[in-house]
């Protein structure tokens, strides 16, 4: 082997030396060109989780509000995507909870660490919710809510939860507040009134409140004559019926699922239970499947319902009339939130230009959105610290003919309510 002289190898190592920085800035410079500092590297997909029963006993909720939220998606995407993210697409990876508070906590954890979604929207059943939002919380990704209601879930302290619904406190006064106003424009005395509600975290909620409403001085007209909870699986409401007929009460307030509120209706037919008013939270009463359910039985029953495709909005009109053309039936109050969940959380990711999580739930905290950017009857959306909007209102429909129809508040009702309800004999 040739030996080199000290001069020589001093310069081959030189030589070397230049080779490797040249190389170096060769690369620099082709990273450089690809994501100038100026940029963010490309972001061509946004993957989204979403937790909803899709099987068992609410599958009929979990599958509509996967519906409007997949319109709700494809709208944005035909409409250019997320464009501070030159158009990324988003992606929602649906994962089933089954309506058990234990799978929801599982799949909420897979989602986020096997799928690798930057946000989750989820998941109609407050016991779920209660579940999945935790795991959220401590993997620190935004947890967007559309739909459950129990007052406890924005008491946890939750940093990355984010409930666009209003919660059973201003629905449960809500109902009283509608019940007031109808017994006096229609002349008609209300002295009683009863509870009946299912006896998991939703309906306990709602009856809890109900009741506590009871004791103040504005609702001290009405006496409750009965308290009765109960369990939405059971195969039959006899007993409870019963109880209601000994009660004799002149309303029923109720918070329901879908087949206990079909059900309910109609053993209150079969055992011939007769009242001025069946009064809905939410829940079953307010989907096409309890109408459908029940057919001429479910006439005339009041529903919390959140929204109506009958409202005096031309935005809520037209997305229902795109959600019916493609799925051939009406939005209902689950899925019109749902819709309007996946714009919230778009319109978030838009605003933080990331997929980064912190960056979204900081986008949310500051988010606020007009009353007539949404199809809900709502002054907007606007985050609390705990992570409530703020400027959620109510929408009280009556079911007649077989369709939902708007009667309270009269600024965007429809029709003139029904009070007192016919007898089953008039029907």
């Amino acid at each position: 082997m040739e030996k080199l002289s000290s001069k020589e190898a001093i310069t081959k190592i030189q030589a070397v030396v230049v080779s490797v920085i040249i190389a170096i800035a060769v690369i620099v410079a082709a990273y450089f060109a690809a994501f100038p500092p100026s940029q963010k590297p490309l972001v061509t997909e946004v993957k989204i989780g979403g937790i909803y029963p899709l099987t068992g006993a609410y599958a009929v909720l979990g599958r509509n509000d996967r519906y409007a939220i997949e319109l709700a998606v494809d709208e944005i995407n035909e409409a250019g995507g997320v464009k501070s993210l030159d158009g990324a697409l988003l992606h929602i990876i649906f994962a089933d909870s089954e309506g058990d508070p234990k799978r929801a906590a599982d799949e909420a954890e897979r989602l986020i660490t096997v799928d690798g979604v930057c946000a989750i929207m989820g998941s109609i059943l407050s016991g779920t919710t209660s579940t999945s939002a935790p795991v959220a919380e401590r993997y620190k990704v935004p947890y967007v809510n559309e739909g459950s209601t129990s007052i406890t879930l924005t008491e946890h302290g939750w940093e990355y939860f984010f409930r666009v619904t209003p919660h059973d406190g201003l629905y449960c006064k809500f109902t009283f507040d509608f019940l007031k106003w109808l017994a006096k424009d229609k002349g008609v005395p209300v002295k009683t009134v009863a509870l009946l509600y299912e006896n998991t975290l939703f309906g306990k909620t709602a009856g809890d409140v109900w009741k506590d409403l009871l004791t103040q001085p504005e609702y001290s007209e009405w006496e409750l004559v009965a308290d009765i909870p109960y369990d939405s699986k059971s195969l039959q409401y006899d007993t409870e019926v019963m109880e209601l007929k000994k009660a004799q009460p002149d309303v029923v307030f109720m918070a329901t699922y879908t087949e206990d509120s079909i059900m309910l209706q109609k053993t209150f037919h079969r055992l011939d239970f007769e009242c001025k008013a069946f009064i809905g939270i939410d829940g079953g009463h307010i989907t096409q499947y309890f109408v459908e359910g029940t057919g001429k039985l479910g006439d005339y029953v009041f529903a919390e319902a959140r929204w109506s495709p009958d409202l005096k909005r031309s935005i809520s009109q037209e997305a229902n009339a795109r959600f019916n053309e493609r799925y051939g039936f009406n939005l209902d109050g689950h899925s019109a939130r749902a819709y309007t969940a996946a714009y919230v959380l778009y319109w978030a990711i838009e605003k933080a230009g990331s997929t980064n999580p912190e960056d979204i739930k900081n986008a949310l905290v500051n988010l606020e959105i007009a009353a007539d950017e949404i199809i809900m009857p709502w002054d907007g959306v606007k985050f609390d610290s705990k992570g409530q909007n703020i400027l959620g209102k109510g929408c009280i429909v009556q079911i007649i003919n077989g369709e939902f129809r708007s009667v309270y508040p009269r600024e965007t009702a429809t029709f003139d309510p029904v009070f007192p309800q016919p007898s089953w004999e008039e029907r």
